[in-house]
């Protein structure tokens, strides 16, 4: 029996793109298929990482300039559209729009990263959709595609064939997003270790406050995870967990224990209330807002969850961390105290 081609990622390289993103990618992908040609003891190529650019701004034909596994003519399976460096408002190349849209319709799965987002969003496959970006982007792209739907509470948005990441998320954690999809849990846990330095540190830059434990290697607990993690711990139940996770019910909750050391419903309160604290202290959204993103039927209910798990009010909580990085040592130290005994031990009926 052939082994199987080498899944190819395509990495668009357009003008004004971020350079350090689009490299930066190309080599989380070569760690990545290393670990997993060592993993897997083959000489199969395990990814395929290409670079495609337009001679001219009106081509509609971009050509393939890097090639990490030439062979056989190069077809990307999944196609990632990087961010520009820092307008606002960015130019959008007629012909690269036409270019992902045509790949798109012959099976090219689509990925934009934060201002990624106006090139995807200018095909007209998001029209009436969802599709996220970072917080500086959202009035312009919203602005000059009113079809679609901005949104910044998200750091990535699922819609089948295509995703979109804004926010918080880097293109590290987006790299590893789908390494995980592509190669499997074992292999995106070894690579973290050696691009971040220990899963740790892979794990705490999804949320404040909480790491989320994802290197241990149960395939299905992850997929029930990144289902938790992609609706930011909203609207979960453990019947549609069990469907995403493919397992049934009690089989579900007794994996996720293990694996997790909590219930499906106690995870989902802990990212929730962490992307609270995301938003709380790195952004600019009241507290109705926050709510609102977050599901919670009004302020009161938010609140009243948030001081349970925290100790404090929201507002006591943005008055100490509004305003600063929340990737910074000093944040994380400083919010340290907030992790008392009772952490996220929130009355169900109120959240």
């Amino acid at each position: 029996m052939s082994e199987r081609a080498a899944h190819e990622v395509g990495i668009v390289d357009y003008p004004g793109a971020q350079v350090a993103c689009i490299l930066g990618l190309t080599d989380l992908f070569s760690i990545a298929c290393t670990i997993a040609l060592d993993q897997r003891r083959s000489g199969q190529t395990a990814l395929r990482v290409t670079h495609w650019k337009p001679i001219d701004a009106s081509d509609a034909n971009l050509s393939c300039i890097y090639d990490s596994a030439p062979s056989d003519s190069p077809q990307p399976r999944t196609l990632i559209i990087p961010p520009t460096m820092v307008d606002p408002d960015p130019d959008i190349p007629a012909g690269v729009v036409s270019w992902v849209r045509n790949r798109h319709a012959a099976g090219t799965a689509l990925v934009s990263l934060c201002s990624g987002a106006f090139i995807l969003a200018a095909t007209g496959l998001m029209d009436g959709q969802s599709v996220a970006t970072h917080q500086m982007y959202a009035m312009a792209l919203a602005k000059r595609f009113p079809k679609i739907v901005v949104d910044t509470n998200r750091r990535i948005i699922g819609h089948g064939d295509i995703i979109t990441a804004g926010g918080f998320l880097s293109w590290v954690d987006l790299g590893l997003f789908l390494v995980g999809r592509i190669l499997g849990p074992a292999v995106r846990a070894e690579t973290a270790r050696v691009v971040l330095d220990g899963p740790e540190a892979s794990e705490a830059r999804y949320f404040t406050g909480f790491a989320p434990p994802q290197t241990h290697g149960d395939g299905a607990v992850l997929k029930a995870q990144e289902w938790v993690h992609m609706r930011d711990g909203r609207g979960v139940s453990l019947a549609a967990l069990a469907t995403a996770a493919g397992l049934g019910r009690r089989t579900l909750l007794r994996r996720f224990a293990s694996a997790t050391g909590m219930t499906p419903i106690e995870y989902s309160r802990r990212v929730r209330i962490a992307r609270a604290r995301e938003l709380l202290g790195g952004g600019e959204l009241s507290q109705k807002e926050i709510a609102q993103a977050l599901g919670y039927s009004d302020v009161a209910s938010f609140a009243r969850v948030f001081r349970k798990a925290m100790g404090e009010t929201p507002g006591t909580y943005r008055k100490r961390f509004g305003g600063q990085d929340i990737s910074s040592p000093d944040f994380a130290a400083k919010d340290g105290l907030s992790q008392k005994k009772h952490l996220f031990e929130a009355d169900p009926r109120t959240d």
